[in-house]
């Protein structure tokens, strides 16, 4: 049994993970600060289920702050999903909360998990360090946006503290969705602008750009192979892709055959940072974790769906 230290613990792919490692025997202590970015109540709700089991401990705090070294020890394995999220949320004066939580924060934890010779640290990198490379083997760490650069400087943080002795493996995701998603992702906006209310999806673009998006169940077990059972003879950052690739034009007509209506939709001219297609490649992730997703992109967003309804329900 691993003692699991996972950042981020409340947001949308932490209080998966920290469920399934529950379920799995894993002791786990999850640290987050709740901030108000998004809706803290929501965070709290996405807790429930690891809060009513005696192997879960919550640290409310913050990683640009926390003492790690007063708690990480050399049998831990950290997940580190901490940040600060969202493409367009990252330009302008958005940057500094780029600089402060994902760079320094992501440094922070580097050093402390180096100093306590901590097992491994599997962290969250992003699909958005290719910019508009990610789509065959042509693919590079060209970043498009100042998300993506945060990244990107996080992946070579992990270059620097590998060399020095620490076990990593970076995880690129690739558009990661399910329940939970986080209110400003799209599926998440397309199922509110599809059921009941005045809601309505800001579609930007004509709807063409496809992305490779990944159920929050796959990516949970991408994630505990990765931290649990990735041997530490090299420095390999994974893509963590849904096997499917679908434009948002398919995805909504998916949600408005689930949701049997009609999604309410503002267009909007295509941002700045918003590659026109993402493609993950598997070949590393396969042949290294024996790791495939296997949730079709239609069933996944039914039980997103399901999800949503139940949660408007309960707060009705």
């Amino acid at each position: 049994m691993t003692r699991a230290i996972i950042t981020g613990v409340a947001g949308f792919i932490g209080s998966h993970l920290s469920e399934e490692l529950l379920r799995r025997g894993h002791k786990v202590i999850g640290i987050d600060n709740f901030d108000p970015w998004y809706d803290p109540d929501s965070k709290h709700r996405n807790l429930s289920r690891s809060l009513s089991n005696k192997s879960f401990e919550l640290i409310e705090s913050d990683i640009r702050t926390f003492d790690f070294s007063s708690l990480l020890q050399s049998n831990d394995t950290v997940f580190h999903l901490a940040a600060r999220p969202g493409v367009q949320d990252s330009w302008g004066n958005g940057f500094l909360n780029n600089v402060e939580i994902n760079i320094y924060g992501t440094q922070r934890i580097f050093e402390a998990a180096l100093s306590a010779n901590v097992k491994k640290v599997a962290f969250a990198s992003s699909s958005s360090i290719y910019g508009s490379t990610a789509t065959g083997e042509g693919r590079r760490i060209q970043p498009i946006s100042p998300y993506g650069v945060s990244k990107a400087a996080c992946e070579q943080l992990a270059t620097v503290y590998y060399e020095r002795g620490l076990s990593l493996v970076p995880l690129r995701y690739f558009t990661v969705y399910g329940p939970r998603q986080r209110p400003d992702m799209a599926m998440n906006r397309l199922f509110r602008a599809s059921l009941p209310g005045s809601y309505r999806f800001p579609l930007r673009g004509d709807g063409t750009q496809s992305r490779e998006f990944t159920f929050v169940e796959d990516v949970v077990e991408a994630t505990i192979r990765a931290g649990l059972q990735l041997d530490d003879s090299r420095l390999e950052p994974l893509d963590i892709g849904g096997g499917v690739s679908a434009s948002l034009n398919e995805v909504i007509n998916m949600v408005q055959e689930i949701t049997d209506s009609k999604t309410r939709i503002d267009n909007f001219p295509l941002p700045p940072g918003d590659p026109k297609v993402t493609t993950a490649s598997s070949t590393i992730v396969k042949n290294l974790l024996g790791w495939e997703a296997t949730t079709p992109l239609m069933d996944g967003l039914k039980k997103q769906h399901l999800s949503l309804t139940q949660e408007l329900v309960s707060t009705l």
